[in-house]
């Protein structure tokens, strides 16, 4: 019976964000076009705002306007890295049923099929870039517990071991936009023998545009799917994982 639960909650667990949004990360171009040329494979500009790695050297995507050197930083395999008059940035795939963000439009690449949302004019300013992943790990633990605190339930403590897979979780879901992908293919099929007594997992995927990391992490919370994860599932333990780049950002919650 707890099998089953277990396997009801993880897919219940996932709270779908809102992808297409309005840019955030910002690199300026070398003028004031909206071109796109070649897929790039030159040196990367600008910067990007990023919710640190936490000790694990893999990297989330950059997402769109942000600097890349090559197309795999960008996003899911439709996202490429454009190269305009010497600069390169992220553009992303406006095929994807998303269309493009508010002063984005779709252009077409000289060498590749995949159509991309490219700015009108420039891309935005950067972001100010989030705290050390501990004090965003610190800020969200003291919001979810101030919320099952006002219901008198428990308090859920810190565990370093479920923060590492939470944070792979959520490095996974930006890299691939695929929910739950870790806990599905690593946890699921060995429950209830997973790594540091992981039970589930919920994810959940927002744009920020306008927004700093805080402002994210408040809409999120505003996602009944993500919130009624930690409201209501029965935990004691949980770990925090959090990236947040281009107009995106993506939280995961482990539980045990």
């Amino acid at each position: 019976m707890a099998r089953v639960r277990g396997a009801l909650v993880c897919a219940f667990l996932l709270g779908c964000g809102e992808r297409a949004g309005d840019p955030v990360v910002r690199v300026d171009l070398a003028d004031g076009g909206a071109g796109a040329g070649a897929l790039a494979g030159g040196a990367s500009t600008g910067g990007v705002a990023a919710g640190g790695s936490g000790g694990n050297d893999e990297q989330g995507p950059t997402g769109l306007c942000g600097a890349c050197e090559s197309s795999d930083e960008c996003g899911d395999g439709n996202d490429a890295c454009v190269r305009h008059d010497g600069d390169t940035f992220c553009a992303r795939d406006c095929d994807e049923g998303f269309g493009c963000p508010d002063d984005y439009h779709c252009v077409e690449l000289d060498n590749s099929r995949l159509r991309q949302c490219v700015p009108d004019v420039q891309c935005p300013e950067p972001a100010t870039p989030p705290p050390a992943l501990e004090d965003v790990r610190a800020y969200l633990l003291s919001r979810i517990n101030a919320a099952r605190i006002a219901r008198d339930d428990a308090p859920l403590e810190a565990s370093a071991c479920l923060d590492g897979l939470a944070q792979d979780s959520a490095l996974e879901y930006a890299r691939s936009e695929e929910p739950l992908s870790k806990f599905v293919t690593e946890c699921d099929p060995i429950w209830p023998n997973c790594e540091c007594a992981w039970s589930a997992q919920a994810e959940v995927a927002v744009a920020h545009y306008e927004l700093d990391w805080s402002g994210a992490i408040e809409r999120a919370f505003r996602d009944d799917a993500f919130v009624s994860a930690f409201l209501n599932f029965d935990a004691t333990h949980v770990g925090i994982g959090f990236w947040i780049s281009g107009d995106e950002a993506w939280i995961a919650l482990s539980f045990a």
